[in-house]
């Protein structure tokens, strides 16, 4: 038991860490991928089970992370090519039932749009929509592709995000705990 918390404690060290590093870089939105990034596995939007059975596998790093970053005045979205949009948001609700009504949600629900310039490749267009909710909730906030964050397990994603001007980091899922390493490399 004793040996848990202290990974616990650790995990929290490193994430307070990591979202230090990020206002040191300015970065004030973080869009993360739901598959196979905040969960440790992969719906592929078909998820049977319960909102509590998926919420089991929601990665104890991302469980300290969002809400480290949330306290910070970080943005959060979630930014997936699952249409179970709702499922997703139930999850957000077990898992950070204090912060989770802060929290975008882009789908594949069909419940929003962009209809902006900006590219609609990858998750580009799932970000920008994200932003356009989060800044009409708080108008002299100011996210642009320079202080925004992708993190996803889908290099094309990342590869797309990048060639946009977006910060984005590759989450390997089968070593996720160097995430937080990463973030701390961030220029």
């Amino acid at each position: 038991m004793a040996s848990s918390r202290m990974s616990d404690e650790a995990i929290l060290s490193q994430c307070e860490e990591a979202v230090t590093r990020l206002i040191e870089l300015k970065i004030n939105f973080l869009a993360i991928d739901f598959d196979q990034t905040i969960v440790d596995v992969h719906t592929h939007g078909q998820w049977k089970g319960s909102a509590h059975e998926l919420s089991t596998h929601v990665r104890p790093l991302f469980q300290h992370l969002i809400p480290a970053a949330i306290t910070a005045d970080i943005k959060v979205a979630v930014v997936t090519f699952s249409p179970q949009c709702g499922q997703i948001k139930d999850v957000l609700e077990i898992i950070f039932p204090e912060f989770s009504n802060g929290i975008v949600v882009r789908g594949r629900d069909r419940t929003w749009s962009y209809l902006g310039a900006g590219s609609k490749e990858g998750k580009q267009s799932h970000m920008a929509s994200a932003v356009e909710e989060i800044e009409a909730m708080h108008t002299k906030l100011d996210i642009s592709r320079n202080t925004t964050l992708l993190i996803d397990d889908d290099v094309s994603n990342i590869k797309v995000a990048l060639l946009d001007g977006v910060r984005a980091i590759w989450l390997n899922p089968s070593k996720s705990h160097l995430l937080l390493k990463d973030i701390q490399m961030l220029v």
